[in-house]
């Protein structure tokens, strides 16, 4: 009997552990460009822990015609583009339900169709985007080509946010 009541508490002991062990990770406005940088660099640390993030909904199209849908926040240049224009930073989102639309994707500013995500990533692998580079008056350079890489997010819910005034579109260190 002892030895039963061992095994059994040596059962619960390892599952506590196993469980408070799991890692969660809010980004919020302090946090989001640090932590998705550092996702970026060492993506095997996130993999299968909690993650949830606002952002805005944001359509790339790659120079082949495959869309993606991102879920994204703007950054200065240096990651993830070498042109010296201002970029993405984020995740290709998959979802099983329906992501809005983007909106006023072109236009700097915080018009942005925003939303709160809940999910994980899945893998470490990363995904190539080949885009046209930009001039610097902000027009697209047809001769030119540069290549993002993404990770993606396997999204378990997703919710509208309808006041976004405390959120930042651009983000910074």
């Amino acid at each position: 009997m002892k030895k039963l009541f061992v095994i059994i508490l040596t059962v619960v002991c390892l599952l506590f552990c196993a469980c408070s062990n799991k890692k969660e990770y809010v980004l919020d406005e302090g946090t989001f460009f640090l932590v998705m940088t550092n996702m970026q660099y060492y993506p095997e640390q996130y993999l299968d822990c909690d993650i949830e993030y606002d952002c805005f909904t944001y359509q790339l199209t790659d120079i082949y015609g495959k869309s993606y849908t991102c879920g994204v926040r703007k950054c200065s240049s240096g990651y993830g583009c070498t042109c010296g224009q201002d970029t993405i930073i984020g995740f290709i989102l998959e979802y099983e339900g329906q992501l809005p639309p983007p909106k006023n994707q072109s236009v700097d500013g915080n018009e942005k169709t925003w939303v709160h995500l809940k999910g994980r990533m899945k893998s470490a692998e990363k995904t190539s985007v080949v885009v046209h580079s930009y001039l610097p008056n902000g027009e697209v350079d047809g001769d030119k080509t540069e290549t993002i890489l993404f990770l993606v997010f396997t999204v378990e819910s997703c919710e509208l946010i309808d006041d976004y005034s405390n959120l930042n579109y651009y983000v910074t260190k």
